[in-house]
């Protein structure tokens, strides 16, 4: 029998961006991020020998789109780090710390992030507010695991 793999369930999850100076600094109030992902083009490469079937071979690489959902709080640090980020129309550095396990055990990610939106909230009486980031990641590595406490 195969052995069961227990889901990780994602909470103490982190995202840090970089100001102008070059200090990473977390975002608080994260609650959702979009671990970042690269995908290949796939680029017909048929010819008359493939028997009537179509053939295939990689295209040009692309990372996902980077999405993440904060508490919406005008004013605050990380609002101005975000806004100030977005408007220098820089590439910096970023990091996202995810959950490895239940135990504890978690996995850092760097790279590189053009923040592309900063999408602020509509506004109604009695809701909670927040906002969507999206950037696009030029680079991304995961580090090894750590384990709690570490």
């Amino acid at each position: 029998m195969t052995d069961y793999v227990e889901g990780v369930v994602a909470i103490e999850e982190e995202l840090h961006l970089t100001n102008g100076s070059g200090t990473l600094t977390q975002i608080l109030g994260l609650k959702s991020i979009k671990e970042p992902s690269f995908t290949l083009d796939e680029v017909e490469d048929t010819d008359m020998g493939s028997g009537g079937v179509k053939d295939y071979v990689a295209g040009l690489g692309d990372w996902t789109l980077f999405e993440a959902t904060i508490k919406h709080r005008p004013g605050s640090d990380e609002h101005v780090l975000i806004e100030e980020h977005l408007l220098s129309r820089e590439r910096r550095p970023f990091k996202i710390v995810l959950r490895a396990d239940n135990a504890g055990s978690t996995v850092d990610g760097t790279g590189e992030i053009l923040l592309l939106a900063y999408d602020k909230p509509n506004r109604a009486t009695g809701a909670v507010v927040d906002a969507t980031l999206r950037g696009r990641v030029r680079q991304y590595t995961e580090g090894a695991v750590t384990a709690p406490g570490a």
